[in-house]
């Protein structure tokens, strides 16, 4: 046999080996298509390995959690419940300041963000100082008419009409 044998059994070559043989330059004898197939192969094995890493982790934390005692599974869920009271005492006292100086939802979450009602207070005052535009435009007092219309047979409608004429 030549010694271009390898151990029975191997199918793709480690990317070390892969490495290695681009390192050589002069003494690779694979073909870029070859190395492409051994670089696919060698990333699908480092895929497995990582997918069969991920399990394992997930694995141990299940294995962790069954063997804390009940001391600690009630701190633990203690302490994941204070957490949400907190946000949603947070979201609530956010959203009270945000409709007492008349803020839209969106601009609530977006610029109120203090953690405390001081800060949510003056960032809220802020934001309405700087909302000068009024929801609805005030009324025109000098368009339109002034009461009601002169009748056909009035002298006010012909007064009117000289003084528009200029007669």
């Amino acid at each position: 046999m030549s010694e271009t044998a390898s151990t029975e059994g191997t199918t793709a070559p480690t990317p070390n080996a892969v490495a290695e043989a681009a390192g050589k330059g002069k003494e690779r004898s694979e073909t870029p298509e070859q190395t492409i197939e051994g670089l696919r192969a060698a990333l699908a094995k480092a895929n497995a390995e990582a997918k069969e890493n991920r399990l394992k982790a997930t694995e141990l934390d299940e294995v962790k959690r069954s063997q804390m005692s009940d001391l600690e599974k009630a701190q633990t869920t203690a302490q994941e419940f204070q957490k949400a009271a907190e946000k949603a005492t947070a979201d609530a006292l956010r959203w009270r300041i945000a409709a007492k100086h008349g803020i839209s939802d969106d601009d609530a979450e977006t610029f109120l963000t203090g953690n405390d009602e001081a800060s949510l207070t003056r960032q809220a005052e802020r934001l309405s100082a700087l909302n000068t535009s009024p929801a609805t435009p005030k009324p025109d007092r000098t368009q339109g008419g002034t009461g009601a219309p002169l009748a056909l047979n009035s002298d006010g409608l012909e007064a009117a009409l000289r003084d528009k004429l200029g007669i």
